[in-house]
């Protein structure tokens, strides 16, 4: 059992990686949020500021980031294995465990929640979405007068 510890760990933090900072628009969602402190906007947050979000999500990649180079030193031999190396990696993987497990609970409260709130867009996504429709003459031909056009070339 104690063999496998560092080649399961060498799969395990690169895919953890993944899931952390690249699932389902984390980053996008985080551009699109404002957080506020609480003291200068009464709907604001009280821990969670953008700067506090960008050191913990910076920090928590960083342990996984390192914790797979450690792994891999490791199983080449360059840095021999010790009860204190396995502590810290069985740490670290704990802290990125975590840290997505609370933002899964986060994610799913959120969708599931009976009255929705708005979910924040990336400002693409909010500028193609605002399309107005924009009148358009009729085409030679065709006879329904004031056709609408949705600003992307579809009629509406």
């Amino acid at each position: 059992m104690a063999g496998n510890f560092y080649p399961t760990l060498a799969q395990v933090f690169p895919l953890l990686l993944l899931a952390f900072v690249w699932d389902s628009g984390f980053l996008a969602r985080l551009r699109g949020q404002r957080r506020l402190p609480r003291k200068d906007d009464p709907d604001g947050v009280r821990f969670w500021t953008n700067p506090r979000v960008r050191v913990y999500t910076l920090l928590v990649t960083g342990v996984a980031v390192i914790a797979t180079g450690v792994t891999v030193f490791v199983l080449a031999g360059v840095i021999p294995d010790s009860y204190a190396l396995r502590l810290a990696l069985s740490c670290g993987l704990a802290l990125v465990l975590l840290t997505l497990l609370t933002r899964i609970t986060i994610d799913v409260l959120w969708a599931t929640q009976a009255v929705p709130d708005v979910a924040p867009q990336d400002s693409l996504d909010a500028a193609a979405g605002a399309a107005v429709p924009v009148p358009r003459p009729a085409e030679p031909g065709r006879p329904e007068a004031g056709a609408a056009d949705d600003g992307r070339g579809h009629a509406v």
